[in-house]
């Protein structure tokens, strides 16, 4: 059996002594993020979907047919996740896949009626839960707030 230490560890030196996580960016988008999505998550979650697929299903209600790859990103998500996403969407039927008629190697992603039947229903909730995330903020302010996360977004 290892033989614990009764001797106090030595204190760690702290190099940025006036370092606090609540005035880093990151942290602070993704309570953000978290707030945003826990505010939309409580209202589709009797839908059985989770924030990402929901935003995969307007996407495509947006756009139309996507290849897998270019809808990924439009939902700024990993090659992996979106895969995942697909999939799960796909066995309920929400989406379905089809050959692109021009290039026969490109597979595309559609809703299916079942799918564009949700998205209808859901865009209002979602805009109602984006309404409650915005509450605290004023209108010059919500305008403000868009306008610098589109910057960052953009990079």
């Amino acid at each position: 059996m290892p033989r614990t230490s009764t001797k106090a560890a030595a204190p760690v030196r702290r190099v940025a002594s006036d370092y606090r996580l609540e005035d880093q960016v990151g942290f602070l988008l993704r309570k953000a993020y978290q707030r945003a999505s826990s505010n939309l998550v409580d209202r589709i979650g009797s839908y059985d979907l989770t924030a990402p697929q929901y935003a995969t299903l307007a996407r495509l209600y947006e756009r139309g047919a996507l290849s897998q790859n270019l809808l990924g990103r439009l939902v700024a998500m990993e090659p992996a996740n979106i895969r995942d996403v697909v999939l799960r969407l796909k066995k309920r039927r929400l989406v379905a896949t089809r050959r692109d008629a021009t290039d026969k190697r490109l597979i595309l992603i559609d809703l299916t009626a079942a799918g564009v039947a949700l998205v209808e229903q859901l865009i209002p909730i979602e805009i109602e839960c984006t309404a409650t995330t915005l509450a605290p903020l004023k209108a010059d302010q919500r305008r403000l707030l868009y306008e610098l996360l589109g910057r960052l977004a953009e990079g």
